[in-house]
């Protein structure tokens, strides 16, 4: 007898996957790559030299060396308290520096390159964040040699160059390389930098290998090392000149019981954090609590590090116990909810990042985390103004312009979604997960061609998107180019190995092809995953049926039945089988069986049967 065609032929596979709203908290912290630092080192090391010549480092110092200055600070005595550098950024002479040079002194003056002293007159805009301070001197603008800041992010293994005063000795040039780029919720981008030798770099311009400044660095001494950061360019360029503050009055409000020896437990801390020792970081917190048990900003940290090795619920006594010490702490607020965020308590988050925005309106982090809480709520149309109130306060907020785009998606508001997406791309083009889900959102209006192309761009942001390549699959599966799923699908595999439904779709993938036994044999690693998949028992049968393996195929319908007793093609196919081995009883119990199960196919099995 001639074999009839199966209806459970693979035309449908495992659906598309998407990912979820994400918090401003969960986007960030980029994977470290320690383990390979020192290997880049020696390597970079060896080849620094070549390169830098190849780039013409002496007309980079040339022109970077007049805009660099020694930062000198006096105490109420007039004695000497401490010195930095800093550089140049205005036409005005205004100077960009860190603000622990200035703690504790009663006036301020800067030494430019040729031996000039100027006084410093006010402070213009502080970063307390990352301990960057802009002031302004009494230079004429004609002697101020202002650097051009740039916005750029280096790779990690790029060369840098550090031109500064180390000590107030005369400049020098410290040669290194990237060593990590790390992004962190609060502090934004931080990048750590290995230099070729020990150098006091503090406050000193980092520049790239075609002369940009890139950075300001931070050198930061903890117990056992010394670690160099640079506080991105971005972040210096932020430091707008605001009123200006003269310096007594600054310093007079700065005056606070914070000894200084719990302040500088308190920096080494915060500089531990940039290399994301989190533990370590928190036993410096503690240990300047302990010297001072009202510091606020440590009870912060030490709730922001907890958050970061996932102990939210420390992480909510540490931030509660920061905002008893300071009620109007706008950041605390924020960071509190962040944690009731990820235990899942979102009415909670909601309630903290409204008091964030009770002190601080212009929040856009808190505006952003609450429309998030919203988005769990399932209050869609108030997260969507919570989004756009912080793109209204930040143009380029990307996590805001990625959210609303996913809940606009959600509403099948398609033309809205794809347009917020295309934003988040375009502020940040490296963004795969903006990529993956303008895929997704192509996919839902049937747009095949530009939902792959957007996958495609996700992989090559971020190779390994295990999920990318599967909706790729997908999308090659639909337009019915079975061999470029099989391919899409293997990556998945390679990247996940115990994915189940990755090689279910592989095998619906083969069994289109004709490819049998490869499709035999991915439904059976799909099954070794996931016992109980009765689709990928059903298919399995429906192979079996077509290599003619014997009673293989009845044994593996039986399983997916048995799995799921509802499973109406599964007992079509059975019944077909039973037909086709002329065990019309068996056949007509399927039926019987199949009637209320679905109609159709019990129609079309009883045709097939002859009645």
């Amino acid at each position: 007898m001639k074999k009839q065609k199966f209806k459970s032929l693979p035309s449908e596979i495992e659906k598309y996957r998407e990912h979820n709203i994400i918090s401003q908290g969960l986007l960030l912290s980029p994977i470290s790559i320690s383990q390979f630092r020192l290997l880049i080192f020696l390597i970079c090391i060896a080849l620094v030299s070549s390169i830098l010549a190849k780039e013409d480092l002496p007309s980079i110092v040339k022109k970077i060396k007049p805009s660099i200055v020694v930062i000198l600070t006096y105490d109420k005595s007039g004695d000497s308290l401490s010195l930095g550098s800093g550089f140049f950024i205005s036409k005005d002479g205004d100077v960009i520096s860190n603000q622990h040079v200035f703690k504790g002194a009663n006036r301020a003056e800067i030494v430019t390159v040729d031996g000039k002293t100027y006084s410093i007159k006010g402070i213009l805009a502080e970063d307390t964040v990352v301990g960057l301070i802009r002031v302004s001197t009494d230079i004429p603008k004609e002697n101020a040699i202002p650097l051009s800041i740039s916005s750029s992010i280096p790779k990690e293994g790029d060369s840098i160059a550090v031109i500064g005063n180390p000590l107030g000795l005369a400049q020098t040039v410290t040669k290194g390389i990237v060593s990590a780029v790390r992004e962190f919720s609060d502090y934004g981008k931080i990048i750590q930098i290995d230099l070729a030798s020990a150098c006091d770099s503090d406050g000193s311009p980092v520049a790239n290998m075609i002369g940009e400044i890139i950075g300001i660095a931070v050198l930061s001494k903890t117990k056992d090392q010394s670690l160099n950061f640079a506080i991105p360019g971005e972040r210096i360029k932020k430091l707008t000149s605001e009123k200006e503050q003269p310096f007594a009055e600054w310093k007079a409000q700065k005056e606070d019981p914070v000894d200084s020896v719990a302040e500088a437990l308190y920096a080494t801390g915060r500089y531990t954090i940039w290399t994301e020792d989190y533990e370590t970081a928190i036993s410096y917190f503690e240990e300047a609590i302990e010297r001072n048990p009202n510091y606020e900003k440590a009870y912060f940290e030490i709730g922001y590090c907890y958050g970061k090795l996932g102990f939210f619920k420390k992480s909510i006594q540490s931030f509660e116990q920061a905002i008893r010490i300071k009620p109007d702490c706008a950041r605390a607020y924020c960071n509190l909810g962040k944690a009731y965020f990820e235990l899942g308590r979102f009415e909670e988050a909601a309630q903290s990042f409204k008091h964030a925005i009770r002190i601080k309106p212009d929040f856009a982090n808190a505006h952003c985390n609450l429309g998030s809480a919203y988005t769990r709520l399932g209050f869609r149309q108030e997260a969507i103004e919570s989004f756009k109130k912080a793109i209204r306060i930040n143009p380029d907020y990307v996590t805001a312009r990625y959210n609303i785009g996913l809940v606009y998606s959600d509403l099948n508001l398609h033309e809205e979604a794809i347009e917020s997406l295309k934003e988040a791309i375009r502020i940040k083009s490296d963004f795969a997960e903006a990529h993956y889900n303008l895929g997704v959102t192509y996919s839902k209006i049937g747009y095949l061609q530009h939902e792959i192309e957007s996958y495609k761009q996700a992989i090559r942001v971020k190779p390994d998107f295990a999920d990318a390549h599967f909706n790729l699959g997908t999308a090659y599966f639909n337009l019915k180019q079975f061999k470029k799923a099989v391919e899409a699908y293997k990556q998945v595999i390679q990247i996940k190995p115990d994915d189940a439904k990755a090689y279910y779709n592989l095998g619906a993938s083969y069994h289109n092809l004709k490819q049998y036994e490869d499709a035999i044999k991915s439904y059976k690693e799909a099954i070794r995953i996931e016992p109980n998949y009765a689709e990928a028992y059903n298919f399995l049968g429906v192979c079996y049926f077509w290599v003619g393996a014997g009673d293989e195929d009845m044994e593996a319908y039986k399983k997916a039945i048995k799995i799921d007793p509802n499973y109406a093609e599964a007992h079509f196919n059975l019944g077909n089988t039973y037909w086709l081995m002329w065990d019309r009883a068996a056949a007509r119990e399927e039926y019987e069986i199949l009637k209320n199960l679905d109609k159709e196919l019990a129609d079309k099995l009883l045709k097939m049967m002859g009645e």
